[in-house]
Order: C-alpha cells, then sequence, then structure tokens
C-alpha cells in the first residue's frame, strides 16, 4: 500500500487499538465527525487528533506484547481426542459433532425435515457432513454410535426417526461428558 490506502489503513488501526497504543481515548481524525460534532458544549472547536506516521505506527505496533492465544474448546479437544481413542471416521466425527450441537442448542438450529426412509435420512446427513452416501450408510447401518450410548434415535430393532433432527441427537449423559475438562 502507498499513499492515502497506507494513511486510511494506519487510522483504522489506530481507532481499533487506541488502548494497546496506550491513548487515553479513541483518536478522533479530520473527516471522522461530521462539522457540528466539533464542538464542544461551550462552543469551543474540538482539538482533533494528529496521525502517527504509519511507520511510526508499524514499529509501536511491533512492540507490542502479542495477546495470549485463545483458551481452547474443551468440548472440541474432548471431541478430537474421542474420535482417534475410538478410531472414528471422519463422518462418524461430524456426525457425534452435529448431534452434540443439536442436544445442547436445540432442533431449531436445523431445519425441518421429514424423512421418506432410511435411505433418505442417510443421503440427508451426506449432504448436511459433505461425504460420500456409502460412507454415510455404512455408519448408520453399524449404529456404533448408538451402540456406544452416544446417540439417542431409533427403536430397539434399529429403525431411524422420521425427522432429521432425531437422527442428530446425542445423549444426556454423552453431553456431561463431553463438556467435562479432562487432563
Amino acid at each position: 500500500m502507498d499513499g492515502q490506502d497506507l494513511i486510511r489503513e494506519s487510522r483504522a488501526i489506530e481507532q481499533m487499538c487506541w488502548r494497546e497504543l496506550g491513548y487515553e481515548r479513541q483518536p478522533i481524525f479530520d473527516g471522522d465527525l461530521p462539522d457540528f460534532w466539533m464542538v464542544d458544549v461551550d462552543s469551543h472547536h474540538v482539538d482533533l487528533s494528529i496521525p502517527t506516521d504509519p511507520v511510526e505506527l508499524a514499529s509501536r505496533l511491533a512492540a507490542l506484547e502479542p495477546s495470549p492465544p485463545p483458551a481452547g474448546s474443551c468440548i472440541g479437544t474432548n471431541l478430537d481426542t474421542l474420535a482417534r481413542l475410538l478410531n472414528f471416521t471422519p463422518f462418524e466425527s461430524q456426525w457425534l459433532r452435529w448431534s452434540y450441537c443439536v442436544r445442547r442448542f436445540g432442533s431449531a438450529i436445523l431445519p425441518v425435515i421429514p424423512l421418506r426412509d432410511a435411505t433418505h435420512g442417510c443421503d440427508v446427513l451426506a449432504l448436511l457432513c459433505d461425504m460420500p452416501g456409502d460412507t454415510v450408510r455404512d455408519a448408520v447401518a453399524s449404529r456404533r454410535l448408538h451402540t456406544l450410548g452416544f446417540l439417542d434415535g431409533g427403536d430397539a430393532d434399529g429403525a431411524m426417526p422420521s425427522m432429521l433432527s432425531g437422527w442428530l441427537l446425542a445423549t444426556d449423559p454423552f453431553v456431561k461428558w463431553i463438556e467435562q475438562p479432562y487432563d
């Protein structure tokens, strides 16, 4: 960048990072406010901030201590670890993740999709998870996630629910287990 683009971006950085740069208040530059706001309560002209030279601003930003990285989600870490330990397929990992979200946040996060039969349900899950249909059919037929007690849905004979939300329901105990912080 050069010229006005560099100055505009430098000003935007100053306005966004003013606390980190040690300013008492957010800077107000010429053109940021309409003219009628450029006076205080005593009708005196408001002093505007002077933009910092882009080279100086860059060196000041480079000298700042980096912010600590965001704390990782124990849920995401736990789901990834569980998938690795139990050798889940990529689809099983996604199915479990979706099921956790539906149980935790409610079925309103999904569109209401009635399913004609198990084949239709597998096709919809394949589209949702962007996975091949054969992979989904194999995972659903194995019922491994149900047998492990991770997923609700389906009756004793293995018939699956008639709504997509019924295919994506983690059990309450699983949700409690996966939300615990583990070493």
